[in-house]
């Protein structure tokens, strides 16, 4: 459940509670007791010592007479018991009666205990129909109070999280610009901070990397009309060498800044899948009709380096496979190998850029399966390895179009 709909759901029930314990506590709880001032304890006393009075000299009609009198000045409702909560004038037992009133507010008792006045109290009214309206609109005033304070704190997440995805996609440029002064906007700012130490860091990085192809290039250029010339062949594939790394660190820093520059679109994963099975002789299964959203170019070269990789350590005769399956709104792309593998640590380490599992190999220079791996994660998927024995498996998993 996301936190707008705890909030509200929170919000809602607290309200609801908070109603039904007013009506439940309204209705069952009592007048608690409380000391009489003193005038009404003396009137109290003197209306029991009258009813006592004429009960003793004038008998039940003149009790009869002064309890009537009683309920004509006061409300109606009083009655004179005996020492066992019995009325003296009709024996009837109101010990109940008795219990549920209150000593000094609505009973007094002379001091032997013999006798005790109890006189009703007129039940409190229920409260009008006109109120009933005024207790919906403070109702709904509370739930709208409650919702817009869910929309202030929860907005604010909303957006960091939409700059948080945008941001990781490839966005670097993207800020909160938060201005709250609170716990959130302080998180906000602190993601900035973040996003700025971040976006220094790759644009040097990219620059640099830049700028070393650039800087390369020229005299290598000329170093192979050189060799050219000369035609040692240690020589060219030194220079080869060469080229293939600067290309390649080209294509890893357009791979890092790709998707942001070129337009996305519908890709073909099934045609893109047989091309370059084809290209690199290997055995293709894969389902019909594939397809994810994304950017062509950096899928065939994200294939092109995990197959390079996969045919580099293949034995002869035993070439790598390619398979393709869509499974829950998924595209997975296996390429498997049926070489040595690697050790059980170098399965994440693989990606890094320039990292070998095999020091001093003096296939590749390192940089394909991280170029492959930065390809696909512009495309919000995942790359992972594991050694399927025998060989190597890379699976790759790219979202597709509903």
């Amino acid at each position: 459940m996301r936190l707008f709909a705890k909030l509200t759901a929170w919000f809602c029930v607290t309200l609801a509670l908070s109603i039904l314990a007013f009506g439940v506590t309204t209705r069952l709880s009592r007048p608690p007791e409380f000391e009489q001032p003193p005038l009404f304890r003396a009137m109290h006393q003197l209306r029991l010592e009258t009813a006592v009075r004429a009960w003793q000299e004038e008998g039940a009609a003149g009790l009869q007479a002064t309890l009537d009198r009683m309920d004509e000045m006061f409300p109606k409702g009083h009655f004179l018991l005996d020492a066992e909560a019995r009325d003296v004038l009709t024996g009837e037992d109101r010990s109940a009666l008795r219990a549920r009133s209150q000593r000094g507010f609505n009973r007094v008792s002379t001091r032997d205990g013999g006798y005790t006045l109890v006189f009703a109290m007129p039940p409190p009214p229920p409260p009008p129909l006109w109120l009933w309206p005024y207790l919906v609109l403070v109702a709904f005033l509370i739930a709208v109070m409650c919702w817009i304070f869910t929309l202030h704190l929860v907005n604010p997440v909303r957006h960091l999280r939409a700059t948080v995805r945008e941001f990781g996609a490839g966005h670097l440029t993207l800020r909160t610009e938060s201005t709250r002064h609170d716990e959130l906007g302080d998180l906000a700012r602190d993601f900035d901070l973040m996003a700025d130490r971040i976006e220094t860091l790759l644009t040097s990085e990219r620059r640099l990397l830049q700028d070393v192809s650039h800087e390369l290039r020229t005299p290598l250029a000329r170093l192979v009309l050189a060799v050219e010339l000369m035609r040692p062949e240690e020589a060219k594939q030194e220079v080869a060498r060469l080229s293939s790394l600067i290309g390649e660190l080209v294509d890893m820093t357009r791979a890092e800044g790709g998707l942001m520059k070129v337009h996305r679109e519908t890709v073909d994963l099934s045609a893109l899948l047989e091309e370059t099975a084809a290209r690199h002789e290997v055995t293709l299964a894969a389902d019909t009709h594939l397809v994810c959203h994304g950017h062509a170019a950096l899928l065939r070269r994200a294939l092109d380096n995990v197959l390079q990789n996969a045919v580099r350590y293949s034995p002869e005769g035993n070439p790598p496979t390619l398979s393709a399956t869509c499974k829950e709104g998924c595209v997975v792309i296996c390429v498997r190998d049926f070489g040595p593998g690697v050790p059980e640590e170098a399965l994440i380490d693989m990606f890094r850029p320039f990292y070998r599992a095999v020091p001093n190999d003096a296939h590749g220079v390192g940089l394909g399966l991280a170029i492959a791996q930065r390809a696909v994660r512009l495309h919000r998927g995942e790359i992972r390895a594991r050694n399927a024995q025998p060989g190597l498996e890379v699976a790759i998993s790219l979202r597709s179009p509903v």
